[in-house]
């Protein structure tokens, strides 16, 4: 499924009320490029090397063999996509379980972009996820589809989840090709709002017109993605829709995807793909037969040598998981500083030396500093900023009062 996510704001002890945001994004798609050798228009100078995200005006930093680093007006340059100026190694990053968090996505875009700068052979994405929500998947997919200058591969696995359903299905897409695990699925990418703990079609929460703009914005998203390595656009949407059927015909020597109620007398059903009512989910010799995937492996080390990279170092990046694990870090020491703050409530409720209370409370004003500092960084802790500002602010006052107290007295 994809989520359509509720977001809940919420300070340090209480939970307000929720409200619905739906994010759609939509991306200017563009075919990647990985470009290698580079032949001046020109001069026919020829260079050999790998080029990068960094631009400035109208000129793009490009590694070479030849002369290093260099600042290349790309237009002026017919590019070959070849191996011939890249490092002999591929980088892998796992997408390995639901995909919710805004530290998840910026993670993952992060890593793409500085995979694809260091040069390697091609990034290699391993699937295995149940989705996420809609505005995670999207950023994902959109930097996947931003990536010009290197190969961006998807490796669907069985693993936990059996292969890249719903979200996973749509970061497969983005991707410029798809090999699955023999165990592996693709599909059921309905759009969907998570309520309660459960999800619930768009359509029952936001009423017929405005979920069904919704989910036909996101059938379309998924067609486009597919569509942009020659994937049959409404195989993808019936994975989105579980009212689209499909069916291949055959007219010749030709064979299409088409909606039952398109097909003409002189066309030849050749297999029922989609039945309405139901989610299009693929087995991995299903999703080859019709064109969905590419082919089918029974390991890494078999689809590294299939792309002729059986050896090349295989370097992990790892950024979507230590991303999780500093952002678990960042709640535990958000559960730490909660006990540190009702054992210095307790304190004050008995009289203490001016002193004393001066340090309790200068302990508590640290304590709130970095909750705010943790609200402000990690927006996935969903700690609201006010609160706290408004609890520091009042400590700040009574901690002053006390302190002129004080020297009044001396």
């Amino acid at each position: 499924m994809i989520i359509v996510k509720k977001m809940a704001f919420t300070n340090i002890e209480k939970q307000p009320a929720t409200a619905f945001t739906v994010f759609l994004i939509i991306f200017v798609f563009n075919s990647a490029c990985p470009a290698d050798t580079f032949t001046n228009r020109k001069t026919q100078e020829i260079l050999h090397g790998y080029a990068t995200s960094q631009t400035k005006d109208s000129e793009t930093t490009v590694y070479t063999k030849e002369k290093g680093k260099l600042a290349l007006n790309l237009s002026q340059w017919q590019i070959t996509g070849d191996r011939l100026g890249r490092k002999n190694k591929v980088i892998v990053l796992t997408l390995d379980d639901l995909f919710e968090l805004q530290i998840e996505a910026e993670a993952m875009q992060e890593a793409i972009i500085k995979s694809a700068d260091e040069g390697p052979l091609f990034i290699l994405i391993e699937i295995s996820t149940p989705g996420g929500r809609l505005d995670r998947i999207q950023q994902v997919c959109g930097q996947i589809t931003k990536t010009k200058h290197c190969r961006v591969i998807a490796f669907i696995r069985g693993g936990r989840y059996r292969g890249a359903i719903s979200g996973g299905a749509a970061v497969a897409f983005a991707c410029d090709q798809i090999f699955m695990e023999d165990n592996s699925v693709i599909g059921a990418a309905t759009l969907v709002a998570k309520i309660g703990g459960g999800p619930i079609d768009v359509k029952k929460v936001y009423g017929e017109d405005l979920g069904e703009k919704l989910s036909s914005s996101w059938r379309s998203h998924l067609a486009s993605m597919a569509e942009r390595q020659g994937r049959p656009g409404i195989l993808a949407m019936a994975m989105a829709d579980r009212d689209i059927e499909v069916i291949e015909v055959s007219e010749g020597n030709t064979s299409m995807f088409i909606d039952p109620a398109n097909k003409r007398p002189q066309q030849n059903t050749v297999h029922v793909w989609s039945k309405k009512g139901a989610l299009l989910t693929l087995t991995a010799q299903d999703a080859v037969k019709c064109g969905i995937a590419d082919k089918i492996f029974d390991s890494r080390e078999q689809l590294l040598g299939f792309l002729q990279a059986e050896d090349a170092r295989i370097a992990m990046n790892n950024a979507l998981q230590n991303a999780r694990q500093e952002l678990k870090r960042a709640k535990a020491q958000i559960e730490r500083i909660r006990k540190s703050l009702d054992l210095k409530t307790q304190q004050l409720e008995y009289e203490h030396p001016a002193p004393k209370i001066l340090k309790i409370l200068q302990s508590a004003r640290n304590d709130f500093q970095i909750l705010i500092k943790l609200a402000k960084k990690y927006p996935d802790l969903q700690l609201a900023t006010y609160p706290l500002e408004e609890e520091l602010n009042s400590i700040e006052a009574a901690y002053d009062k006390i302190k002129r107290t004080t020297r009044r007295r001396r």
